[in-house]
């Protein structure tokens, strides 16, 4: 017999080292005597490096004892077998063993840690000695060196001695990094494989960013192919952000040849819910992928995401903003054109939550030359329109200005044509599809808009080519009782018989009372508007009911 004590289940003491707790294992010393009692001790070739508890002791004939090891250094080891200067000869151990002279033990396991030292000297009995087991390093900090340093196969090492509810391949270490993290953050997509097949959690997030976002952030496309492969999702990440912001424009086309959930139902919201992925929807800091492009300069990144659909009126961030307006900002004119090119209509008209356009933010920036005047097409079609300039509304037009664009007061450049009585301009904008049911806050459409200034021509252009003579504002008027009100009789007999009035609904709605009681909120609407300095006075100085009975062609 070469040993009286057998090491159980091995002759290795498996350490495990973890932020944050003391770092120990175990080891199970077994009497191999069938009658006889034997006396142990452990002891560390190094006793600075680790404590044993029990260090000695007395088991009787096939008894067992667990002992605990505690490893002392502060630094953490360099690897599974410990490392340093003195190699793995340091982590060895010493078990002396001989047969415990004197009475027949009735305890299983006695004398712990008071055995006479002098039984363990070879000159008074025969003392059997055991320096093969060694101690085994395992745990977060032991991998988390291992991952820095690139040491694959010693990493492959660790994970194999780990116990599985351990979960080793999701160790964090001392500031909170996962090893996947430490992996992609230092690309090595070899590592990150090793990871994956211990069973790491493609998603799981560390400091705040999930491994995709990581691998996003620094460029590294292969790595997020591994961890798409091994479950990553790109729902409810920011990893197309991060991407589009970084300009990686490899990942980028990766992520976004992903299937993903469908968009909002409005894009043009100012917040978007982050439950999902979409190419339209906001990230942790409330923007889009096509926003953090743009304010970064990713012209080709801009040029992905527009490819694959991305809104270019989204309005996101806290300031309500959109690609465009970051463009504006920065004085990017490519990317400006970019979007235009691709964007939505009425893209250039979208205003931010302090309702100014792009064009007002790129001269708030104070940038000149050719982005101000390629920005400022939407501010010339209205501009256009209310002083009836035909030709210049059709080149801002045809420049990409949006005909559906809205001023500061919420009117169109057909609301504002058909109130000035532009009747070329007014003809040249439905030509081009101009809404002339939309309305304004007040519910007012073009219709309206003419009627109250008393444009005839307009008012028969808008009937003839389809405009609804009964739609009605907010508070329930139609464009015959606003020009009622006004006092335009030759408007309220053209609406009439366009069936958009009769004569005994005027008559209701045109009563003294009434008249009188609208003319104010008129006269504060129109003042705030048009900017008309006077009230709103009836022709002949007829009072409210008077002017409505002429305004229709009947008297009392």
């Amino acid at each position: 017999m070469d040993r009286l004590v057998i090491p159980e289940p091995t002759n290795e003491v498996v350490v495990r080292v973890e932020p944050g707790r003391p770092a120990r294992g175990e080891l199970t010393l077994r009497n191999a005597m069938h009658t006889m009692p034997v006396a142990f001790r452990l002891q560390p070739a190094v006793r600075s490096r680790f404590a044993v508890r029990p260090h000695t002791g007395i088991l009787a004939p096939l008894a067992a004892v667990t002992v605990e090891v505690v490893y002392l250094a502060s630094a953490a080891p360099e690897g599974p077998g410990g490392g340093g200067g003195a190699g793995r000869g340091e982590d060895a151990f010493l078990l002396h063993s001989v047969v415990a002279p004197g009475a027949a033990v009735r305890e299983p396991v006695t004398a712990l840690d008071s055995v006479n030292p002098e039984w363990f000297s070879a000159r008074r009995k025969q003392v059997f000695v055991d320096s093969g087991i060694r101690a085994c390093f395992v745990g977060a900090a032991v991998a988390a060196r291992l991952v820095e340093a690139g040491a694959v196969e010693a990493l492959r090492e660790v994970l194999d001695r780990s116990e599985p509810e351990w979960r080793a391949a999701d160790a964090v270490d001392e500031s909170g990094r996962t090893l996947l993290d430490l992996a992609v953050g230092l690309g090595r997509a070899d590592i990150v494989q090793v990871l994956l097949e211990y069973g790491a959690d493609a998603d799981k997030p560390s400091r705040g960013r999930t491994p995709l976002e990581t691998a996003a952030a620094s460029g590294e496309c292969l790595i997020a192919e591994l961890l798409l492969a091994n479950g990553a999702t790109p729902a409810g990440s920011d990893a197309l952000h991060v991407a589009a912001a970084a300009g990686h424009n490899d990942v980028l086309k990766l992520l976004l040849g992903k299937p993903a959930s469908a968009s909002p139902s409005s894009a043009s919201s100012a917040s978007f819910s982050c439950s999902f992925t979409s190419i339209d929807a906001a990230g942790r800091d409330g923007k889009t992928p096509l926003r953090l492009a743009a304010e970064a300069g990713r012209r080709d990144a801009v040029k992905a995401l527009l490819a694959a659909g991305a809104r270019a009126d989204a309005r996101c961030g806290a300031d309500g903003g959109t690609a465009l307006h970051a463009a504006a900002r920065r004085g990017d004119e490519v990317i400006a054109r970019l979007i235009l090119a691709n964007g939505a209509a009425g893209t250039a008209a979208v205003r931010d939550a302090a309702g100014k356009t792009a064009f007002e933010i790129a001269a708030e920036e104070c940038h000149g030359g050719r982005i101000m005047d390629f920005l400022g097409l939407g501010e010339a079609i209205l501009a256009a329109a209310r002083k009836g300039e035909a030709r210049a509304v059709r080149r801002a037009a045809d420049g990409g200005a949006s005909v559906e664009g809205r001023d500061a007061h919420g009117w169109t450049p057909l609301m504002r044509a058909a109130f000035k009585g532009r009747a070329d301009t007014v003809r040249d904008l439905v030509d081009r599809g101009a809404d002339m049911d939309a309305t304004d806050a007040e519910g007012y459409t073009a219709l309206h808009c003419a009627a109250e200034a008393g444009r005839a021509d307009v008012v028969d252009l808008l009937l003839k080519s389809g405009a609804n003579a009964k739609t009605t504002t907010v508070k329930g008027r139609s464009a015959a009782e606003v020009a009622a009100a006004a006092g335009k009789s030759r408007v309220v007999r053209l609406l009439e018989k366009a069936g958009g009035v009769g004569r005994k609904e005027v008559a209701e709605k045109t009563s003294p009372a009434a008249v009188v009681g609208k003319a104010g909120s008129l006269d504060r609407r129109r003042r705030g508007r048009k900017g008309s300095s006077g009230a709103i006075r009836f022709g002949g100085g007829k009072d409210g009911f008077e002017t409505a009975a002429v305004a229709v062609g009947w008297s009392h």
